[in-house]
């Protein structure tokens, strides 16, 4: 480990002697350069209250108003734009409404600096609430995922049905970014050196396929995390989610999609065999060759298996309950 973190400083040192202050991450984007590039006409911000400490809550509720609700929860490192192939493909079918975590994007961080499962399910309560939503879908990918079921456990009167996208629950053996940013030393740096490099690595080991990972993509994950106080939200957040608990995974009675990429170098595979094991009646659809975030590296074919569950008639319960597995095809994903 101590090698590669002595490396991993190293290409730092170098990359800074050529590279733009940027580029290497030394200078935090101010909220209001960061919304003129990515906020847009649907953007809309709330302030919360209570928990939440009074933060403003980006979020953007899109779609057709007269259709179901659905609510998307993105991952760890994220924003709300990770959905975007979601929203092109659902928003006939649905009201969406998508929001930046606190932490992330363009809400930012929490003023004390603390995240835990029950200030995060306090966060959906509020929204909904000041939104008078009284019931909805909901789907959540990774730490969006572990946000999404102990939101459904709490409230299960809300939530009409669940879709788990690599979802966090279990165990784990973390992969080695997580790890370094638990170490002292590039926890530490963390909050004033973000290279671009680093996250395009990043992105590189969650897409299944890295020839998906472009510019575009890679430029929208380094910027919001130079939103003024992400990196150090980012390092608060790992440290949280650092024992994840499960015990509650078995109180979900609400019918359930799980979405796993067959690929996910982050959460095991495995893991999405406990869910379907623990929840009761759910359904499994694993993605041959995807990676930990499905509905980026297959937008289509992701959102249309989650539409087609959450618009379906609920099924008898079955007997055995079969695993499910959708061959993805290469054409027309992007």
């Amino acid at each position: 480990m101590k090698s590669v973190i002595t490396a991993l400083l190293a290409i730092a040192l170098l990359a800074s002697m050529y590279g733009g202050r940027h580029y290497m991450g030394f200078v935090d984007l101010d909220l209001e350069t960061a919304k003129s590039r990515y906020a847009n006409e649907e953007s809309e911000f709330i302030q919360l209250e209570g928990l939440q400490q009074g933060i403003n809550l980006h979020y953007r509720d899109e779609g057709d108003a007269e259709k179901p609700v659905l609510i998307l929860l993105h991952g760890i490192m994220a924003s709300l734009h990770t959905w975007d192939g979601w929203v092109d493909t659902l928003k006939n079918d649905f009201r969406i409404i998508r929001l930046d975590i606190p932490g992330f994007g363009l809400t930012g961080p929490y003023a004390d600096g603390i995240y835990n499962i029950e200030r995060s399910v306090d966060m959906i309560e509020q929204l909904t609430n000041k939104l008078d939503i009284e019931s909805f879908f909901l789907a959540g990918n990774s730490m969006g995922g572990y946000i999404s079921w102990n939101y459904a456990a709490a409230h299960p009167d809300k939530v009409k049905r669940l879709v788990l996208l690599d979802a966090a629950g279990y165990p784990f053996k973390p992969p080695m970014m997580l790890e370094l940013l638990r170490t002292p030393i590039l926890k530490d740096s963390m909050a004033y050196m973000t290279p671009r490099f680093i996250v395009t690595q990043t992105l590189n080991e969650v897409y299944g396929d890295a020839t998906k990972v472009n510019d575009v993509i890679v430029d929208r994950y380094h910027q919001l995390m130079l939103r003024e106080g992400n990196r150090t939200a980012v390092v608060d957040v790992f440290a949280s989610i650092a024992h994840v608990e499960n015990d509650k995974v078995k109180l979900l009675k609400l019918p359930t999609l799980i979405q796993w990429g067959e690929a996910d170098e982050w959460i095991p595979l495995a893991n999405a065999s406990k869910f379907a094991t623990d929840i009761e009646d759910a359904k499994t659809i694993i993605y041959p060759g995807v990676g930990h975030i499905p509905m980026e590296e297959i937008p289509q074919q992701s959102a249309n298996d989650a539409k087609d569950f959450l618009l379906s008639l609920i099924e008898e319960p079955q007997a055995i309950k079969p695993l499910m597995v959708t061959p993805v095809s290469t054409e027309n994903l992007l």
